[in-house]
């Protein structure tokens, strides 16, 4: 099954799913945040993911809510999607005892920050928790740079978010130098946003941003979060915010991405909203 109509192949098009702070624990719901739904609305996205042609599905952070024994639970869901899953790390998944911390991206089965290709598309996956306070230990390099990040006092100094670290940062680097030698089309996947300004953005955003904005082969930053949903546009860049999973009783929230090298389609389902962006 094809919702945007026929693939065009020779063109480099690709279809990929993507979901949101599912945020699964065992405990009663808070607010309007229903964590053990997880399960059944993962299963219902993973369900209608498999009956179309997906080249992956991202799961863009917070797998879970808190405590170690809720990745038991959540992770093995994902092993009935046909496609391949890449896991986007977030804050909530450092919601743990902190000898597990540095587990953390084991457990969920994946690298801190990676990128993989397909076609003339190149895919980079960040890791928005290196510079924060809840995943590292207390007084180490990371978690004092966050600390002073904290101290600043702006709309996006609160302590559920991260920030992006210089060797990260220098490899972001390289490999967008790499794919705008190569003429290659970026996308990049981390679960905090870095535009429009918010007061759920990363840590470090501007300097983020303004990286990232020299490069004219970036074309979108995929994130989660904010469990709203948002979208911006800077310079070339689509910024598009997914909406959370967790956030209602029943309803999904999810995604099917359809790459082109003109456009960027979002096919919505549940709350999630549709959209045709043009590169």
């Amino acid at each position: 099954m094809n919702p945007f109509g026929p693939m065009d192949n020779q063109n480099q098009e690709i279809l990929f799913g993507a979901i949101a702070d599912l945020q699964y624990c065992d405990a009663d719901p808070e607010i309007n945040r229903y964590f053990r739904n997880a399960p059944k609305k993962l299963s219902k996205a993973i369900r209608e993911f498999n009956k179309h042609n997906l080249a992956f599905t991202v799961n863009l952070g917070d797998t879970i809510d808190r405590n170690w024994e809720s990745f038991d639970v959540i992770l093995p869901h994902f092993e009935r999607c046909d496609s391949k899953v890449y896991h986007v790390l977030g804050n909530h998944d450092y919601e743990v005892k902190d000898e597990f911390k540095a587990e953390v991206h084991t457990r969920i089965g994946t690298s801190k920050y990676f990128d993989f290709a397909i076609d003339n598309w190149q895919f980079l996956i960040l890791d928005g928790n290196e510079m924060s306070t809840y995943a590292n230990p207390k007084g180490s390099e990371n978690y004092l740079i966050a600390e002073n990040f904290l101290a600043e006092n702006k709309v996006n100094s609160n302590f559920w978010n991260g920030g992006i670290g210089k060797e990260q940062l220098n490899w972001l680097k390289e490999k967008l130098e790499y794919a705008s030698k190569s003429n290659r089309t970026v996308i990049i996947f981390c679960h905090f946003p870095i535009f429009p300004a918010h007061k759920h953005n990363l840590l470090n955003d501007w300097e983020v941003l303004q990286l990232i904005g020299d490069y004219n082969c970036v074309k979108a930053w995929i994130c989660g979060h904010n469990h709203d949903g948002n979208y911006g546009r800077y310079a070339h860049i689509h910024f598009i915010n997914l909406k959370g999973i967790v956030d209602t009783e029943n309803e999904t929230a999810f995604s099917v991405f359809r790459l082109s090298p003109e456009k960027i389609e979002i096919l919505g389902f549940g709350s999630e909203i549709s959209a045709k962006l043009i590169l």
